[in-house]
């Protein structure tokens, strides 16, 4: 016995392991002890809509509660759609001695016992509660089902592992079955077809499913969900009903019609005939399709009069393109519109909705129409997507007509696309929803071999061979790979090399401010560096002395390990490279696409672009982000771009812009110290010891910030990168007040008024002098030194709440 039971558990193993799982219901349930995620939550959800379990009396659905032989009576009967009959039932006399005419499931026992699906256990008896094992809980299953003369118990365990009724169970035959097994079992065996008879040899005549017992079962065409036509409202699904079928099995149409979508995704049945199961008289639970389908990976697609090609081959015949219905990358058209557009690799399917032999409606998903090396990290509010160093409009991510963008693959939000992914760019045809496929796959190293076909390139790197699609060595015919390159190289989805990212010096840019060779001894350089820093570096005075660049030209520089200037260089770090210096009038900018038009020639910022700037209003040089550049109009005063117009260096006069954008973040605090920085030519900045947040910070101040900051309570405005870009001192709201009480969320006087307080409140304490008059310095304190009496003086935030207490 004990093998038996081993040898039907690796069974019910294997079954778990090897049979298809089938599609979940995806709904909730009233009961508190089935949760959303449990492995039997959407079948117990499903046998609850279609009223076959109602749960026990507390609520609960009772998952882990034994099933007895007269629970498994009454489920059977309720799946057979015998429930009214089992009411009926009730009247009739006991059909076993053991089960009272007043036991609350007589009416189903007795039920059974008339229709054949039990014969008690002998001698008259039913045992009604005794427990129901797992090989008898798939016996009542396949008797309900109709099975017969099945050997026990292999015979029942294997028919039941064929039907797929034990997959996502790990039980022995002989192991008592539990109500969250059985609703495993159970909603299994709702999907398969009723055994109606035998036929001559033996072999079962199967019938409808048994869940057409329980719920309405409608054929339809399914036409259209929300998300593929924004005319039909959420929860609703445009259907077609049978109207018709002619002989040769051809089908004629309703008129289209929406109905409730239920807990159905009907997304999934887009363009195919399906048998629709509803509850009796509600909303549709579960769907099979009857119509099929012709699917295929597009390679060469087109469309000859009213025909299907593709590689080259005639798949099917259509309708006229105008009348083919198409889901297109989620978007509902007609085939007439795309038939241009199916780029190779989308996955088409095609379906013959009527039955006549030529196809009229189809899905077709993954129609990218091109894949990109993305060159910078995407970021809230980028319009575009980053190609080739610029945003390129080809590539819309956001703003009219975009609604919708669904990213896919190895990320799942916009802003987790990083410089050097590959993105596989899919669009509805009036641009509304838009397809993103992430593939970061990269490989390291130099490429050892190229081999060159003339028409394909294959580079050898670490030993592996890989399939060049994109010319990454600069050339423009012949390989696209040269022996040599060594660095990053960015792979597609098919591990094809279509990007490199080399090992590249980064040049040196800076703006020459002021040169002094006055003394061969002493001369110096002053310059607006990259990391818009301004500083004053010694330099070889013969450097100095015969550079031809003048003050304010954008230069590149050498500097040695002793700070000291030994070369003063061209911006150009390429010969191909174009300087740009006399620019008389304003460019005109494109904020969304970052194109400068400088006379009539388009030149391209990029993220890579170093942008520097001189405030000629507060006499500030910075740099600044290409996405604090909100103008439509640039003052341009030099510019270094490649030979293809994408912009190295720049230098503006833009008094709009500093290196702070506006104010990142706002906090209220205490003043303790201040600090001055003398940056030299007329520059200083500004180090400030603030209690603050319940801690003492030091924050920097932008170069020339006004009004110049003080100590005692101020409201100070961080940018990004937390330098302070703003300072106002804070008037004291309420002076002099005495502490009655507190609470972390607000302080009472003992005036009697009430205030609340900031989550952030800051409490300082005054620390005086021997003389106890004289103020020494101020420290951080707590709620908790708040003792009653204690004189404070109270700041409010802007909203009302005090921010800052000082004690006095």
């Amino acid at each position: 016995m004990k093998n038996l039971k081993k040898l039907i558990a690796v069974v019910l193993t294997f079954a778990l392991v090897f049979s298809a799982m089938a599609v979940g219901f995806a709904a909730t349930t009233p009961f508190t002890d089935v949760k959303d995620d449990a492995p039997y939550a959407s079948a117990v959800a499903r046998l609850y809509a279609l009223n076959i379990t109602n749960g026990n009396t507390d609520g609960t659905y009772g998952v882990d509660q034994p099933v007895t032989r007269a629970m498994m009576t009454v489920f059977v009967n309720r799946l057979s759609g015998y429930r009214n009959l089992a009411e009926m039932a009730k009247n009739d006399a006991p059909a076993f001695k053991d089960v009272s005419k007043n036991y609350w499931a007589i009416g189903d026992i007795n039920l059974a016992a008339k229709l054949g699906l039990t014969h008690g256990v002998g001698n008259g008896m039913f045992a009604p509660e005794e427990k129901v094992t797992y090989a008898q809980a798939l016996g009542f299953m396949l008797n309900a089902l109709g099975y017969k003369n099945l050997s026990w118990p292999y015979g029942v365990v294997a028919k039941a592992q064929d039907l797929g009724l034990t997959v996502g169970i790990n039980r022995g035959y002989n192991d008592v079955v539990t109500r969250g097994d059985l609703a495993l079992i159970m909603d299994k065996a709702l999907d398969q077809q009723i055994v109606t008879s035998y036929d001559t040899n033996g072999n079962p005549v199967l019938g409808n499913k048994l869940i057409s017992k329980v719920a309405d079962v409608t054929r339809y065409l399914v036409v259209a969900t929300p998300d593929v036509d924004s005319n039909i409202a959420q929860g609703k699904v445009l259907v077609q009903g049978i109207k018709d079928v002619n002989s040769d099995g051809v089908i004629t149409f309703k008129a289209a019609t929406t109905i409730n979508a239920g807990t159905v995704d009907f997304n999934k049945y887009l363009g195919k005939v399906v048998d629709v199961y509803s509850i009796k008289g509600g909303d549709p639970v579960s769907v099979d399709v009857v119509s099929t389908d012709k699917t295929f990976t597009a390679k060469s697609f087109e469309v000859v009069s009213n025909s299907v090609y593709n590689d080259g081959s005639k798949v099917v015949d259509i309708d006229t393109p105008a009348n083919v219905t198409v889901i297109y990358n989620s978007g509902k058209t007609t085939l007439d519109q795309v038939a241009t557009k199916v780029y190779d690799g989308a996955n088409v399917v095609l379906t013959d909705t009527n039955n006549d032999g030529k196809y009229d409606y189809a899905v077709i998903t993954g129609a990218y129409k091109a894949s990109v090396v993305v060159t910078a990290d995407v970021k809230a509010g980028d319009k575009f997507l980053n190609v080739n160093g610029v945003s390129n409009s080809s590539y819309r991510i956001a703003g009219d007509p975009v609604k919708t963008v669904v990213v896919t693959g190895s990320v799942d939000k916009l802003t987790d696309i990083k410089n050097g992914d590959v993105v596989y760019y899919a669009s509805t045809v009036d641009g509304t929803k838009i397809t993103l496929f992430v593939v970061r796959d990269k490989v390291e190293g130099k490429i050892t071999k190229v081999a060159y076909d003339g028409s394909t390139t294959t580079a050898t790197i670490g030993g592996k061979d890989y399939t060049v699609t994109q010319y990454i060595n600069g050339n423009t015919s012949g390989a696209k790979a040269t022996v040599g390159q060594e660095g990053t190289f960015v792979l597609d989805k098919d591990g094809n090399i279509v990007g490199f990212i080399g090992k590249q010096a980064v040049a040196n840019y800076a703006v020459l401010i002021v040169k002094d060779d006055a003394s061969k001894l002493n001369t110096k350089v002053k310059l607006l560096t990259a990391d818009g820093k301004v500083n004053v570096y010694s330099a070889v005075y013969d450097t100095v002395a015969n550079t031809t660049y003048q003050e304010g030209d954008i230069i590149t520089y050498t500097i040695d390990s002793n700070n000291v200037v030994t070369a003063i260089n061209s911006p150009k770090t390429a010969d191909t490279d174009n300087v740009v210096t006399t620019i008389t009038d304003p460019a005109a900018y494109n904020k969304d696409t970052h194109v400068l038009t400088v006379s009539g020639t388009p030149y391209y910022m990029t993220d890579n672009t170093v942008i520097f700037n001189y405030n000629s209003t507060d006499d500030i040089y910075s740099t600044v982000k290409l996405s604090d550049i909100t103008k439509e109009t640039l003052n341009v005063k030099q510019l270094v771009a490649d030979q293809y117009g994408y912009v190295k260096a720049i230098y503006l006069n833009e008094s709009s812009l500093t290196a702070d954008q506006g104010v990142a973040s706002t906090v209220y605090g205490y003043v303790a110290g201040v600090t001055t920085i003398d940056l030299g030519s007329g520059n200083t900045q500004y180090k400030l010891n603030v209690l603050v947040n319940g801690s003492e910070q030091v924050y920097t101040t932008k170069v020339k910030l006004t009004p110049v900051p003080s100590t005692g309570a101020a409201v100070i405005g961080l940018d990004s990168n937390n330098v302070v870009v703003s300072f106002a001192t804070k008037t004291v709201d309420v002076p002099g007040a005495k502490v009655d009480s507190y609470t972390a969320y607000g302080i009472t006087l003992q005036d009697g008024t009430s205030y609340a307080l900031s989550p952030n409140v800051t409490v300082v304490k005054t620390v005086y002098k021997t003389d106890g008059t004289t103020v020494d310095h101020y420290e951080l304190a707590q709620l908790g030194d708040l003792a009653q009496g204690t004189t404070v003086d109270l700041y409010k935030d802007s909203t009302g709440r005090i921010a800052v207490i000082v004690i006095k």
